[in-house]
């Protein structure tokens, strides 16, 4: 396998290629707008069925098919390409890559672009007929539409695919457009961007799990006085610190009843919403006070393992199975747990299933390589290798119970605290049209409220103009 990480200087001359008016700004990992209820989480946890006993046998036949096609294709000497941004695919894939070239004869070239960059160069090598065999996106149920604009020009239809049943349900809003089905996403189901706290920490101060944004100033406090970062933020990363704004949703929408449907409709703005600037401002006060870090725009996620286990910081925004990385790595004996973010006195759940999605290039000049290719990490074995070899995974939300999950009791301790009305609403960024698009660019903004440079509903501006933008590459007759 030839792995690459394509430079910034790479990046920026593609950009200046782009065509004007296509989304971008994607994250490593986020995620949509269809409902997870409690027992539906509790049945993935106990290893009970996923789907109906008719798809599971027919995902059994679809793994049956990807296993034997070699047997009648010759794919020896091709090259497969596979454009995709840090983090979406990493090393986890690397063991079903290596399989994939033996099996077949083949070489995966696969390109790793740089989360801040990938965006604006998918764009070009859509747009230039120039893209890799393979490509992702974030996806969620608006996405195709406006980040892809285009599908049938530029994705291979996999609505005939016999690995379609191995998707639940529920993703497959996010994988397809206008009836066909384009994408495949293998994501998890876990708590996603949650509070992750030292739990033995906060026994040894007295501090309990903060569930109001009071509560969780006087927690910072209390942490800060025994030189403990409170909330570990690596703004460097440029795509984790918008999560404090766009994982509570719910309480959004909580607060003004119907406010995705009318921001989807252009009948609201994010602009004015007194709740949006009112937790910009908590924020910007966590910020001011010292409580993300002394220097949280400079620092990055690097060592935020370390820092959770030598005591360094308390609490940070993060997947549940972050906990497991600590924990694997590290020699800590400490105990941790998970909580609702506060921020706006947030009572709701980012519920979420989307996720990073691959996509069949339609202008590859081999086809059924990249058919093959995705019928083959559909398998059983290639679903496991995947899980198996991703240190921020537990589980996968696939249907396929010969699967065998990695669940942590933190995650079911969790997930039994929580009610189906906190688990109805999607977060922000995949109920509403066109705002994941700028994800990258609303955290530049988040930046420069923090440091001073604009005002809090400005940010907010920004992104309504940024939407207003999508909206008329995607014709959408809301906005005209």
């Amino acid at each position: 396998m030839k792995k690459k990480v394509i430079s910034a200087l790479l990046c920026a001359a593609m950009v200046i290629t782009m065509a004007a008016g296509c989304g971008s700004g994607d994250k490593t990992e986020t995620t949509a707008a269809t409902s997870t209820t409690k027992e539906t989480q509790a049945a993935k946890t106990e290893g009970s069925e996923a789907g109906s006993a008719a798809d599971t046998e027919e995902a059994a036949e679809t793994k049956a098919e990807g296993e034997t096609t070699a047997a009648n294709t010759d794919f020896a000497g091709e090259e497969l390409s596979i454009l995709v941004s840090a983090g979406w695919m990493d090393n986890r894939y690397d063991e079903t890559i290596a399989r994939f070239e033996e099996t077949y004869g083949v070489t995966v070239d696969l390109q790793t672009i740089p989360a801040d960059q990938y965006g604006d160069l998918l764009q070009s090598k859509l747009t230039t007929d120039s893209c890799a065999d393979i490509f992702w996106i974030q996806s969620n149920p608006f996405a195709i539409a406006s980040q892809i604009v285009d599908p049938e020009k530029y994705c291979i239809d996999f609505s005939d695919a016999s690995w379609k049943s191995v998707m639940p349900e529920n993703r497959l809003s996010a994988c397809e457009y206008d009836g066909k089905l384009y994408g495949l996403q293998i994501w998890h189901n876990s708590p996603e961007y949650v509070m992750v706290y030292n739990k033995t920490l906060f026994g040894e101060l007295g501090l309990e799990a903060p569930k109001t944004y009071d509560e969780m100033l006087k927690v910072c406090e209390k942490l800060s006085a025994e030189g403990i970062t409170p909330w570990f933020e690596p703004g460097a990363d440029g795509w984790q610190h918008p999560l404090a704004f766009f994982q509570i949703g719910g309480a959004y929408e909580a607060d003004q009843p119907g406010l995705y449907d009318k921001l989807n409709n252009n009948e609201a703005t994010f602009a004015d919403n007194q709740l949006m600037i009112k937790v910009l401002e908590q924020y910007k006060e966590l910020a001011d006070k010292g409580y993300l870090g002394e220097d949280w725009i400079g620092t990055d996620s690097t060592n935020m393992v370390n820092e959770f286990a030598d005591r360094n910081c308390a609490m940070a925004i993060a997947n549940s199975s972050f906990i497991k990385q600590i924990q694997d790595e590290t020699e800590t004996t400490d105990e941790f747990g998970l909580f609702l973010e506060p921020l706006g006195d947030n009572t709701y759940f980012p519920t979420s299933p989307a996720g990073p999605t691959m996509f069949g290039y339609k202008g590859t000049t081999h086809p059924e390589l990249v058919k093959e290719f995705f019928s083959f990490v559909t398998t059983t074995e290639s679903l496991q290798e995947i899980l198996d070899n991703s240190p921020s995974y537990t589980n996968l939300d696939v249907n396929d119970d010969k699967l065998q999950q990695h669940w942590l009791p933190e995650e079911e301790e969790f997930m039994k605290t929580l009610t189906d009305e906190q688990m109805k609403t999607p977060v922000l960024q995949n109920g509403t049209k066109y705002t994941n698009d700028y994800w990258m660019q609303f955290g530049q903004d988040m930046v420069a409220y923090c440091t001073g440079q604009m005002e809090a509903n400005d940010v907010l501006k920004n992104m309504d103009n940024n939407r207003a933008e999508a909206a008329k590459v995607a014709n959408d007759p809301a906005w005209k």
